[in-house]
């Protein structure tokens, strides 16, 4: 018999089937309200499919899709990012799992767990934390699929594209036909997060098998077009060398071009023009394709040439390259594994490292651990792998049959774009309304439910679940997301690093607290009391904030330099390296410190028994 077992519960608990549940009312408390209370055992009724269907309609969405197409470009082929995007998620389903169990054996949320490691007020530093992380994520995501509703409406009613068109030139930046779709798609999320938790169970678990089909479907196409799988994956070879090179050399600058060919093994474009800044491509005339060309150098140390490559006979068919040439050789790069490899790889894990600290959030309506284990493995892993090898798969066939490509840099990685290819208007509508589904399903679940439960937290007597998730849709619109993807887009990866610095801080003083300082024992009660053993000091955990601060601050150094804000010269190498492993780090450090601050107050409290900071449950 286990410990937990042979532990008898307080007297304000029951267990049924390992399962705890409150057996008094705290509702009027001011920690309280509808929402953040402990799910009834009778109400958890999530199995192994609500589990895994959760995880199919979060990670079935455009940002999965195109996955692969950062870590290709970072310098990986297709078979090193399709292995780097599984071993991140296996990596990150372990937090999921840990985090979750005490949701599932306590039916709490994230915002009340995290009251037994920072304190009945501190839970709501890394509970905002999260909700803003959440916000940013709800706002581009709405915005995502607002667009594809905009480009579905555009078929039947083209004159969608010319409403209100001042806006565009306004602080707004979009037009009026844009601004409604992204208002009804953000209305979409409002009626389901009004609906309640259950409702979001019932829309995933109906979403998941359509969604996978699609994939599916999309998969089949892809290796039919290509003239099989083989042939297809062969394409890949093309993202990994640039269609524009230079070579220095002493007075000249040499240039080579590599851009894709026809079934002939001829090059595709027929034409090109060539400019070196501060020239602009619109002063250089246009000339026949070469693949090699020489520029002469300038005074300068550096200096940047453009190309564009097109077709003659075909307008759209045009892909302008830029390319820096430095006098100066840069030194050689380190090591792949530690300069692209554990870079991408923490990137992965941050990809998720938000949910791995909500998914109480979830799996408080589990109705069995086995279910929230089993369904999260079942749904994550595998669905992130299989979705982002359909974007591989897709994008690698497209260069086959749209000649109209030229170059592997324009490649439609987004999926929106894909299907601007076809031209085929039924196929439009089905699949922008499949991708406006499966953006729906990921925001609702992944950047709703985290910020409305962590907004309620702020203040539980005044605003419910429903309050929250309306605050959070409002954010979403006034940070305006279109404006932010347009900036954050192109940095990811900078944006994933840098915020799972702060997911791994909190999730290994959570962890740390629930296995290695509770023992997997709760006050269930005591989470809820203004007088209880979670208040530490006046509604602190200062082991808690102060674990989590040290985890952080040794990633801000690299964090400023990737951002551009310093220069490198300015941070020691260390910090920059230190920087790429940003959740590990963070979470190894806010462990270790959390851990021995808490056993030596531990140590501390036996000697003075009526301490208020006893960390092992009720003081009584």
């Amino acid at each position: 018999m286990n410990h937990e077992q042979s532990s008898p519960p307080p007297p304000t608990e029951r267990v049924i089937d390992g399962l705890h549940e409150l057996t008094v009312d705290v509702s009027a408390s001011p920690l309280a309200n509808d929402d953040i209370l402990p799910v009834p055992v009778r109400e958890r009724t999530w199995n192994t499919w609500n589990m895994a269907s959760l995880w199919v309609g979060i990670a079935v969405c455009i940002p999965t899709y195109m996955l692969a197409a950062g870590l290709i470009a970072a310098g990986m082929n297709w078979t090193q990012a399709i292995w780097t995007i599984m071993l991140g998620n296996a990596i990150v389903l372990i937090p999921l799992c840990l985090n979750a169990y005490p949701g599932t054996k306590y039916g709490i949320p994230f915002p009340v767990l995290i009251r037994s490691s920072f304190g009945t007020r501190g839970a709501q530093i890394p509970s905002v934390l999260r909700a803003l992380v959440a916000c940013g994520w709800f706002g581009i995501q709405a915005w995502i699929g607002g667009k594809a509703i905009y480009e579905l409406a555009r078929i039947p009613f083209p004159a969608i594209a010319r409403l209100a068109p001042g806006l565009r030139e306004s602080f707004v930046g979009i037009n009026g036909g844009e601004l409604i779709c992204f208002l009804i798609f953000w209305f979409l999320h409002m009626i389901i997060v009004w609906k309640g938790t259950e409702s979001i169970k019932w829309f995933e678990s109906l979403a998941a098998p359509a969604l996978i089909l699609v994939g599916l479907a999309l998969l089949v196409w892809a290796v039919r077009v290509g003239g099989g799988l083989g042939n297809v994956l062969e394409q890949s070879e093309s993202f990994v060398r640039p269609t524009l090179s230079l070579e220095t050399r002493e007075e000249t600058v040499l240039g080579r071009l590599d851009p894709l060919r026809d079934e002939d093994g001829l090059y595709r474009p027929d034409r090109m023009r060539v400019a070196v800044a501060p020239d602009t491509l619109a002063d250089a005339e246009w000339e026949p394709f070469r693949p090699e060309f020489e520029v002469p150098w300038t005074e300068a140390d550096r200096m940047e040439v453009m190309v564009e490559i097109g077709v003659a006979a075909d307008e759209e068919a045009v892909v302008v390259l830029t390319d820096t040439a430095r006098r100066r050789v840069a030194p050689p790069p380190g090591p792949w594994a530690f300069t692209i490899f554990f870079p991408l790889l923490t990137a992965m894990v941050g990809y998720w490292a938000t949910l791995s600290l909500n998914i109480p959030d979830f799996t408080r309506y589990a109705h069995t651990q086995k279910a929230q284990i089993l369904g999260q493995a079942i749904g994550l892993p595998a669905t992130m792998t299989l979705y982002s090898f359909v974007g591989v798969v897709a994008t690698c066939a497209s260069l086959i049959a749209f000649p109209r490509i030229l170059a592997p840099e324009v490649a439609p990685w987004d999926p929106v774009d894909l299907l601007a290819h076809f031209r085929i208007p039924w196929m439009i509508i089905l699949s922008m309304g499949i991708l406006a589904l499966a953006t729906l399903t990921t925001n609702i679940a992944a950047n709703v439910v985290a910020p409305a439960n962590g907004f309620s937290n702020l203040a539980p007597t005044k605003i419910s679940f429903r309050m929250g998730g309306l605050i959070t849709g409002l954010i979403g619109i006034v940070m305006m997301p279109w404006k932010l993807l347009a900036n954050v887009g192109a940095y990811i990866f900078t944006w994933l690093i840098g915020y799972s610095a702060l997911m791994g801080g909190v999730a290994g003083v959570m962890i740390a607290d629930y296995y290695l300082v509770r023992k997997r024992k709760l006050d269930l009660e005591g989470l809820y009391r203004t007088d209880g053993p979670y208040v530490f000091t006046a509604g602190f955990n200062w082991a808690g904030i102060v674990a989590f601060v040290l985890g952080v601050l040794p990633n801000i150094p690299g964090f400023l330099v990737q951002t551009e804000i310093i220069s490198p010269e300015l941070a020691p190498g260390f910090f920059r390296t230190f920087y790429t492993y940003a959740w590990f780090t963070s979470f190894a450090i806010s462990f270790v410190i959390y851990t021995v601050w808490m056993k030596a107050r531990s140590r501390s409290s036996r000697l003075a028994p009526n301490s208020p900071d006893q960390p092992e449950g009720r003081t009584g």
